[in-house]
């Protein structure tokens, strides 16, 4: 909890002139003990009125300051309980009807009925879909773009309308709660598990139950060697890449299809090798927007380590 200087100043000047009412208080009370003067300079049971009334005065405002004190705190805690009880309901709807198109971990399935096309949903559980919350534009931008494209869905695409105000099944608020988990989703909220650590063990539970399981399109890299085998497991788990990208055995449509991206990488920026291109635009996404996409992609930089990154490159290179 921080308390601001001029918080601090007023609680104790409030509690000097509670201190010098005191004293003034016990002068009081040994005069109404003394014989009354010739010329009385005052009424000893007034003064103990006013005495009374102004020590109340000065505590009350000792207890508003305290309580100005504790109040923004027990504001924040109120808000992250209730966060976490929307998050909670976010996952089990998430787990019910989210799962079969966006994975167990909200990182991207194969969408069913879409045959060999193979189009897998994109990636939800993923750094540039949580916005720092105290980034107040950045976070209510993410928020409104989560929320509206539940609401309407994603018109040319698998994803349909889930608000009732454009014929889904969904109350506002269950869309809140699925938003809140999707832009909170790294938020703590059992023991030391967040929110899609939540949403993978219920996963697994509905499955084990007879939920149908999610896919993910998988590449024959029994020819390659360790290093892109690790990079292909990353393209396909932990990067979230074939939520957006396809890489010539099925994935998503949002960005660049990378299929041949081991050859084109080096036409694209002049005086740019492939393996230079593809390790900037992994680092870097915006140094080079390839036309007909926006600039959605996010850095992985800090969220993939720098092995990680050189074996995701090593993988995207055999893709001729």
């Amino acid at each position: 909890m921080q308390l601001s200087a001029g918080a601090v100043i007023l609680f104790i000047a409030m509690l000097i002139l509670l201190g010098l009412l005191v004293a003034y208080a016990s002068g009081v009370g040994r005069r109404a003990h003394q014989p009354i003067e010739e010329m009385p300079t005052g009424n000893p049971s007034m003064e103990r009125k006013v005495v009374a009334v102004l020590g109340l005065m000065i505590l009350s405002g000792l207890l508003l300051t305290g309580y100005s004190f504790v109040e923004p705190r027990r504001q924040l805690e109120a808000t992250e309980r209730q966060e976490r009880i929307g998050m909670e309901r976010g996952i089990d709807n998430f787990t019910t009807l989210c799962i079969g198109c966006h994975g167990t971990d909200g990182t991207g399935a194969v969408v069913p009925g879409t045959g060999s096309a193979v189009l897998v949903a994109p990636s939800l559980n993923r750094p540039d879909m949580r916005p720092d919350p105290n980034d107040k534009d950045a976070y209510n931008e993410r928020y409104n773009f989560v929320s509206k494209t539940i609401h309407r869905g994603r018109p040319g695409t698998p994803m349909p309308a889930w608000g009732r105000t454009d014929g889904g099944p969904l109350l506002d608020e269950q869309i809140h709660e699925l938003t809140l988990l999707i832009t909170k989703g790294n938020m703590v909220i059992e023991g030391t598990k967040t929110g899609w650590d939540v949403v993978a063990d219920k996963s697994r539970e509905k499955i084990a139950h007879g939920a149908p399981e999610p896919t993910r399109p998988t590449a024959d890299v029994s020819a390659l060697t360790p290093e892109e085998q690790a990079g292909s497991r990353i393209f396909t788990g932990k990067g979230g890449c074939v939520g957006c990208h396809n890489a010539g055995f099925g994935g998503g449509a949002t960005g660049p299809n990378l299929s041949q991206i081991g050859t084109v990488a080096a036409t694209r920026k002049p005086g740019m090798d492939a393996p230079a291109y593809i390790s900037e635009s992994i680092h870097d996404p915006q140094a080079f927007l390839v036309p007909g996409y926006p600039p959605v992609m996010p850095s992985f930089r800090g969220t993939l380590s720098e092995e990680e990154i050189n074996q995701l490159v090593a993988f995207l290179l055999t893709r001729k």
